[in-house]
This record gives structure tokens, C-alpha cells and sequence, in this order.
């Protein structure tokens, strides 16, 4: 595995995999990327400790999990400020913003400005755990088994598939009662 050409291939083929694991840990998509490639240098530097036989994917998870919670750790001691136009209204007391836009017409279709289903499905995604929200990523974007799952993250599979189960529920609960959408407009 310390060939360059090898490890490429390998980091290649999981690559897709290894950011939804980042996007997990972090809740936050945009930084899964930047996540995977330094977690890729942690473990080109330390490749002579992978086991051959073993899985590279489920090596590499540990490695970008770890990369993950300690941007999560570094990010959690930033002073951020709201920027959406609602939540500044309300801080503000502005009740002339309406809060309860919709997302979606008649039908399920999505109204050409649609950063409020982003929105509303990244705070109902961040009401997860991150190992909940991991196994939800990669079952449901990335379509891997349960027995996948259960491998790239080293947990058991009922785990997994309880994880995502018991996260389906949660996030259909947390949408339904979003206050931007109305009864009419589901």
C-alpha cells in the first residue's frame, strides 16, 4: 500500500463514501471535501500502519471521522452571526419578513428559489447524532447496505439499520412540524 498509484486508486474509489462520512460527523457539506483531502494526507503519512487484508474504506472512515470531530471541535469555538433575513428579523423584531415562505407547490414540486427546503433539511439533519446522521447519508444518497454501513463505520449492522430507521422517523417529524411550511403547501 505504499505505492502512491495504489493508495490513489483506493482513496479514489471511497472518496465519494468518505465525504458523506465528513458530512456526517460535521453536519456541514461544504467542508466534507476539504475534510477528505486532509484526512487523505493524515493517512498517506501514516499508510504503513494500514493492515493489509483489512478494508481500506473502513481505514479511511476512522481517519476522516476523527479529521471531522476535530473541525467540529475547532468550528464550535468560532462567533458566528445569523445571516438569514428571518432569524435577523426576529432578533430584531421585525415582523414584516415572512417567515413562512413556501418551499414547495402543489404537487411536491420546488419552487425555483428553494434555499428553504435546503435550509429546513440541514436543521432537521443537525437534530441527528453524527453516527445517526452518517448511517442516513450513506443508506440514502450513497445506497449502501446496512452490512456496508456497518463496515465503513465499524459499528453492528442492526446499529446501522436502527440508525437510519429511527432517523427517517425523526426527520419526517422535524419537517412536518416546520413552521415554513403550511398544511396547503405539503
Amino acid at each position: 500500500m505504499t505505492d502512491p498509484v495504489i493508495f490513489a486508486a483506493h482513496f479514489q474509489d471511497a472518496y465519494r463514501r468518505l465525504t458523506l462520512v465528513a458530512a456526517g460527523v460535521t453536519g456541514e457539506r461544504q467542508a466534507a471535501e476539504d475534510i477528505v483531502q486532509e484526512a487523505a494526507i493524515v493517512a498517506f503519512e501514516k499508510v504503513e500502519q494500514f493492515q493489509p487484508g483489512s478494508k481500506f474504506s473502513a481505514w479511511m472512515a476512522e481517519i476522516v471521522r476523527r479529521c471531522a470531530l476535530n473541525y467540529r471541535r475547532k468550528v464550535q469555538h468560532r462567533r458566528t452571526y445569523a445571516a438569514d433575513p428571518a432569524i435577523i428579523a426576529e432578533v430584531q423584531g421585525d415582523a414584516t419578513v415572512d417567515k413562512r415562505s413556501p418551499i414547495a407547490r402543489n404537487g411536491g414540486e420546488l419552487v425555483p428559489d428553494q434555499t428553504a427546503f435546503d435550509d429546513e433539511v440541514s436543521s432537521a439533519l443537525q437534530t441527528l447524532s453524527v453516527e445517526a446522521r452518517s448511517c442516513l447519508m450513506l443508506r440514502v444518497i450513497e445506497n449502501l447496505t446496512y452490512a456496508e454501513i456497518s463496515e465503513l463505520l465499524g459499528i453492528p449492522e442492526g446499529t446501522a439499520m436502527s440508525h437510519v430507521h429511527r432517523s427517517k422517523s425523526a426527520l419526517r417529524k422535524h419537517l412536518s412540524e416546520s413552521p415554513k411550511m403550511t398544511r396547503q403547501q405539503r
